[in-house]
């Protein structure tokens, strides 16, 4: 039994905490998973026996929870297995997994500044630049060690670098393109020295200002929520859903695209109280089916085609009680 496997997000945080953690475990198996398949992805790489395994950033979804579980019981005792998330959980989910796994869990600071924390002894002196990427690109550079790790820069430059990788996982393939590039920035290289992501980044920026007419033409409203269905061009979901929030004048942004019966979604709010984690947790437990959840003010679900319109309803039932000063319905 040999070996260590990294399993972690696609997203800027995800990539710059697998970075960090192949920089304290060099020569691991690097996976990429996300809530719905991580049970899945764990079950394959317990057929391995590694040593260690680390998983990052990726939300425990309650739907799935005792799946994880089951597939947690698949590794060898002997089997290490860190679980470092900043995603909310319920305090059943945090009891079960840490009866196997060695669980780092706090809400507010990115994954990659976790992963950072935890491993930063075995760490060379680049990898913080990593953590404050993943801290950037989440939108959780306001926490004690952002702030202070930001003063040790010029962080007009380390906003650059992110940006430049924001922009550019836009039009990197999911699979292959997302773990070069996770492995040269474990290797220190900067992103405005990849000529490849600069190019991308501008490509994905000039597509975004289209993207934003296009919602601005094609977004609906209903009550507080804003939604676009089926773009004419795939991605940038997490920015179009941004998008139909503003150009609606609505507390809630969802932009979704359906297939083969199924509806995939990213929601974020917009100037609201609203905690779109604990929003999707009652109100998706009324349609079969159906899952989700992310953080207060960004989250992601999937459902039956046939159920997204009264899921909008429902959503935006639940958005209007909400009183001034709460986070969740009364």
């Amino acid at each position: 039994m040999t070996g260590t496997a990294i399993l972690t997000h696609g997203d800027l945080d995800g990539i710059t905490s697998g970075a960090i953690s192949l920089l304290a475990h060099p020569s691991s198996d690097v996976y990429f998973s996300r809530p719905s398949q991580i049970a899945n992805d764990l079950r394959r790489v317990a057929r391995d026996s590694p040593s260690v395994v680390v998983i990052s950033d990726i939300a425990v979804n309650v739907t799935l929870f005792p799946e994880i579980l089951r597939a947690l019981e698949r590794f060898p005792d002997s089997t290490v297995v860190h679980w470092i998330d900043h995603h909310p959980i319920l305090d059943r989910q945090r009891e079960g997994l840490a009866k196997r796994v060695d669980l780092f869990h706090e809400v507010g600071p990115c994954a990659a500044e976790l992963v950072y924390r935890k491993f930063e002894p075995q760490l060379p002196e680049h990898a913080v630049r990593l953590a404050l990427y993943g801290a950037i690109g989440d939108y959780c550079d306001g926490t004690p060690f952002a702030v202070s790790r930001l003063e040790d820069y010029d962080k007009r430059t380390l906003y650059l670098e992110a940006g430049l990788l924001v922009q550019a996982l836009q039009e990197i393939d999911y699979r292959h393109e997302s773990r070069e590039l996770l492995r040269a920035l474990s290797l220190g290289i900067q992103p405005s020295s990849m000529g490849d992501i600069v190019a991308l980044a501008m490509k994905a920026t000039r597509i975004e200002h289209e993207i934003f007419r296009y919602v601005r033409q094609a977004a609906k409203k209903h009550g507080p929520v804003g939604y676009v269905i089926d773009m004419p061009l795939g991605g940038y979901r997490g920015k179009s859903a941004k998008f139909a929030a503003y150009v609606t004048d609505s507390k809630v942004g969802i932009s979704a695209r359906s297939s083969d019966g199924e509806v995939d979604m990213s929601i974020r709010r917009r100037r609201a109280e609203v905690d779109l984690n604990r929003a999707l947790q009652e109100v998706l437990a009324d349609f079969d089916g159906a899952h989700g959840g992310g953080h207060p003010a960004a989250a992601g679900a999937s459902m039956s085609r046939a159920d997204f319109l009264e899921f909008v309803r429902r959503l935006a039932e639940y958005v209007e009680s909400i009183r001034p000063g709460s986070t969740g319905a009364v």
